[in-house]
């Protein structure tokens, strides 16, 4: 009996101090002050330079062997930082080049219903014998050593990666110059070097470690496959007819067919199966590689064009929306709509459309109606062959805004103007039939 009331006080204590350490971390590392207070504002000129730097990067990498060299200017990296705090919620980030050095920072704003507070991280890379070193990170108030930092991005690498491999990424760094404003980066690239990394990458992802969102959220590939082999056969028997042009009767078809299978499924997962099939067959056919539906089906798949609104374009913002609210998070799915209409409005893009934001907006909603209120949804989709059950008028919307003109009528995506015209379509969108379950 002592033995057990021993045992037991000694687990208690134990107890008692992992609390406390855990709450000495969360003292530690959050903040009451954002590190990073603002970002610099997203405009079509800084999503174009951002694109053009990341398309830069990977098409070097892709295509070289042995030195490789990138130049980044101050502006190139403000762009990148301007987007990424633009992408991610809740998130700023900061880079700041000088021939002294590189500081990077970065704020999460978590918010309760009393108050917000802030974890704050920051690193600074120093220039030492042509490479850069970490001088000193630190995570809210918590000093990290460089040997820390090192030691988790290795593990970081060796959860994806071989350990060979990983010592190659870490040692492709040969050479960094700093000078005002600007960095000048060479790596080595070994040859084969591309060909390891996505093997890896591809074993990595047939595993569940690397699993996405979609594929955690229960994305059932043998369900996926059977509507997508659903749909298939109404192309061919209704390929004739005007409504096989409509998004609305396959979805109607669809959900009437997960209504049916749902009394011996899940309605969730059914309904989660039919989104993928639908963005598979009439999205893109690289969503049935990501939930794992075989090749060979993928390669034979009829994928006639299907309209919104009478447009094709709505259709597809719609589906890839839809597909993006299973893989990210729902604002940042909205978030990466936003982007490219910006990137539209430059010269040579189609325009800023708020008519393609209402379909990205839409899609969203779909998306996160009909897996969290999956028997409802299915009750009023079942059969369907109106999309105004779903879909919103885009009359009056705004579209065709070159960077100039959006920006004189709108500033940006947080200005009170452009929240106005969004809080529009979102009213449009929640008084639909749909929406109404929720």
């Amino acid at each position: 009996m002592k033995l057990i009331f021993s045992t037991v006080r000694k687990l208690l204590w134990l107890s008692l101090l992992s609390v406390g350490l855990f709450v000495f971390l969360v003292y530690l590392i959050r903040s009451n002050e954002a590190l990073v207070t603002h970002s610099d504002p997203v405009s079509a000129k800084r999503v174009e330079q951002a694109k053009k730097s990341l398309h830069t990067i990977a098409h070097q990498l892709n295509n070289s062997v042995g030195e490789v060299e990138f130049t980044f200017s101050q502006p190139q990296v403000d762009a990148l930082m301007a987007v990424a705090s633009f992408t991610v919620p809740d998130t700023q980030f900061k880079t700041n080049l000088s021939e002294m050095g590189v500081h990077f920072a970065a704020t999460t704003k978590l918010t309760t219903p009393y108050f917000s507070q802030y974890i704050n991280w920051q690193c600074t890379l120093l220039p030492n014998q042509k490479k850069l070193v970490i001088e000193r990170c630190r995570l809210g108030k918590l000093s990290l050593p460089d040997w820390l930092v090192m030691w988790g991005f290795k593990q970081t690498l060796l959860a994806v990666f071989e350990d060979k491999l990983t010592n190659n990424v870490l040692n492709m760094v040969q050479q960094a110059e700093l000078s005002a404003k600007k960095i000048k980066i060479k790596l080595y690239i070994k040859e084969g070097m591309k060909q390891e990394v996505l093997s890896a990458l591809h074993r990595k992802a047939a595993s569940d470690s690397m699993v996405s969102d979609a594929i955690k959220n229960n994305v059932n590939a043998q369900k996926v496959a059977v509507y997508i082999d659903e749909l298939q056969q109404l192309i061919d028997d209704f390929k004739e007819q005007p409504v096989a042009n409509s998004l609305a009767f396959y979805i109607g078809k669809m959900f009437y067919l997960a209504q049916l299978r749902t009394p011996v499924s899940d309605a969730s997962t059914e309904n989660q199966a039919v989104l993928w099939a639908l963005a598979t067959t009439f999205g893109n056919k690289r969503f049935g590689h990501f939930v794992g539906i075989d090749r060979s089906i993928l390669n034979q798949l009829k994928r006639p064009s299907v309209q919104l609104s009478g447009r094709d374009d709505l259709a597809l913002h719609f589906l890839y929306s839809a597909v993006l609210e299973r893989v990210v998070k729902l604002q940042m799915g909205l978030k990466v709509g936003e982007l490219k209409e910006l990137l539209d409005s430059n010269t040579g893009g189609s325009g800023f459309s708020f008519a393609d934001l209402t379909a990205d907006k839409a899609g969203l909603a779909f998306a996160d109606t009909i897996l969290n209120y999956p028997l409802k949804s299915q009750k009023v989709l079942a059969g369907i062959t109106d999309e105004t059950i779903f879909f919103p008028s885009i009359s009056g919307l705004i579209e065709g805004l070159t960077e100039a003109k959006f920006n004189q009528d709108y500033g940006s995506t947080e200005s009170a103007e452009y929240k106005q015209v969004a809080a529009q379509i979102d009213k449009r969108i929640a008084v639909l039939p749909l929406y109404q379950v929720r």
